[in-house]
């Protein structure tokens, strides 16, 4: 018989010396848990959905019993990224904190108060990342500069320049700047990064540090349906109010979760993820999604889930019966689906897109009297279309119509041939077998995660607004690739050049 530990042994005396404390603790958990349980589900029910919300508030218990089934594999995996993080994953985060939103403003209130307390907590991360990055390049301990204006990132760096120079003819002058200035940083951030990478390894902890901090903020939206269930389930439709994080953020945090995890579920390797872990990701992803509701993110991750898969393993077997059955249940069940993606509008506000047609057409009118320059990047969708249509949003929900009204055609072409590029890079290194493993699957991963980006994008401001990450680091794996590929070539260049030339005969003798 084995001895038993000292921890062990020291709970068994506790049990001996006082054997109605633990009786006594689970009956008060459990009266806890009811109770709390009890006056939640009393207040969902009375809110406007009614036992939606209690389906959701089932959803929610489920998916934390699977997060608790994965815990063990949390601690691993939280203790194997928190020991190689570095100091430019805390460049990243300060991104991160300075795009949180905690109030909303009008567009009396934004002229009449630009800066207020809120925008200080937006604005000195900001200029903390400004201020470091002239300073590493004055003292020559990071020459970053170099790296902003070549490949990909140039392209970018040449259209937030664009930008910043259409202030001179904005509608919205000082905001036009800001804006600019503000996606020139997030840019000259990610090009300072590249100069430090070097290896698939080092990205992907990049990588898995994004994925974390984003899941970490979707899961603190869960948590708020206890704290301000009225505010955060409206219409049964999740987001978060401190921070706010709005229906198609939390939709979008949910659908990238979702492609991640199907990603390492289908490895060009296997055994190299942790499956039962990714398993719940997925779970937990796509819970996160359905009850967000955002419709162009769903079709985003469908189409995503089947490129992915079809890159991976092929049209063949398993991959065709599922496709082929995926395609019927959807068949089968397309009335109810379709009754679910209305949520609740009329035929009418459906097939408008919830108005964003109405939006589009104003903005098309007003491109078409601004089609070279545009009226101000980032200024002629919100202090142009929107206010002449009474609407107080942050912009028209398209990257490519604010792209058109506020930059014009020079700025939706420069931005395109980003975008593009990055889209062609990503699916050809996916399917390059000449590459090592690692760095072919996250090429993998980063263009199931732009396929998402993409098609969001069409029907909200996501590739174009600060801040970002999720595109820039995608696109940052795909200049990393295209850069040691030059490399690579360069080298075997000078290689072949050094053995064709011919021996000086001094060398023969």
């Amino acid at each position: 018989m084995k001895p038993l530990n000292n921890s062990y042994a020291t709970s068994m005396e506790v049990r001996r010396q006082d054997p109605s404390r633990l009786p006594f603790l689970q009956i008060a958990a459990f009266v806890t848990i009811a109770a709390v349980t009890t006056i939640v589900a009393i207040n969902l029910a009375s809110l406007k959905g009614g036992a939606y919300n209690l389906l959701f508030v089932i959803g929610a218990l489920l998916v934390l019993l699977l997060l608790g089934l994965a815990l063990p594999q949390l601690k691993t995996n939280a203790a194997y990224l928190k020991g190689r993080l570095n100091w430019w994953h805390f460049l990243w985060f300060l991104i991160y904190v300075s795009a949180l939103v905690f109030r909303v403003r009008d567009m009396d209130q934004f002229r009449s108060t630009p800066v207020d307390a809120w925008a200080m907590f937006r604005i000195l991360p900001e200029l903390f990342l400004g201020l470091y990055l002239l300073l590493s390049l004055a003292m020559r301990r990071m020459l970053w500069l170099g790296s902003l204006f070549q490949g990909i990132p140039g392209v970018l760096a040449i259209y937030a320049l664009y930008c910043t120079l259409s202030t001179l003819w904005s509608i919205f002058g000082a905001f036009t700047f800001y804006k600019s200035v503000e996606f020139l940083l997030d840019v000259s951030v990610l090009s300072a990064i590249l100069c430090f990478f070097t290896t698939a390894e080092q990205y992907k902890i990049f990588f898995d540090f994004t994925w974390t901090v984003y899941a970490i903020e979707t899961f603190w939206c869960w948590c708020q349906v206890v704290i301000w269930p009225s505010e955060v389930l409206i219409d049964g439709r999740l987001k978060g109010v401190f921070p706010m994080t709005a229906y198609n953020a939390v939709g979008e945090y949910g659908a990238v979760l979702c492609i991640v995890a199907i990603c390492r579920l289908v490895p060009f390797q296997q055994g190299v993820f942790k499956r039962s872990w990714y398993a719940c990701l997925f779970i937990f992803g796509l819970a996160t999604l359905l009850f967000s509701q955002t419709r162009n993110t769903i079709f985003g991750l469908a189409g995503a889930i089947i490129v992915v898969l079809l890159v991976a393993r092929g049209l063949r077997g398993v991959m065709a019966i599922g496709l082929s059955a995926a395609a019927l249940v959807f068949t089968t069940m397309g009335s109810f689906a379709y009754k679910w993606l209305q949520r609740g509008q009329g035929e009418e506000a459906f097939t408008e897109l919830s108005g964003r047609l109405e939006w589009w057409h104003a903005a098309w009118i007003q491109f078409l009297a601004h089609p070279i320059t545009g009226m101000g990047a980032y200024a002629g969708g919100k202090f142009v279309v929107l206010k002449s249509l009474g609407v107080n949003a942050s912009s028209t929900h398209s990257d490519y119509i604010e792209l058109l009204v506020g930059s014009g055609i020079i700025g939706t072409v420069l931005f395109a041939i980003a975008v593009i590029w990055t889209t062609a890079l990503l699916f050809r290194y996916s399917r390059d077998k000449s590459l090592p493993i690692a760095e072919q699957q996250l090429s993998l991963e980063a263009f199931g995660v732009l396929i998402v980006l993409v098609v969001h994008s069409f029907f909200n401001v996501e590739l174009i607004w600060h801040a970002p990450l999720f595109f820039l680091i995608v696109l940052g794996w795909a200049e990393l690739l295209r850069r040691k590929q030059k490399q690579r070539a360069e080298l075997a260049f000078r290689r072949q050049t050094a053995a064709a030339r011919p021996t000086p005969m001094y060398a023969m003798n």
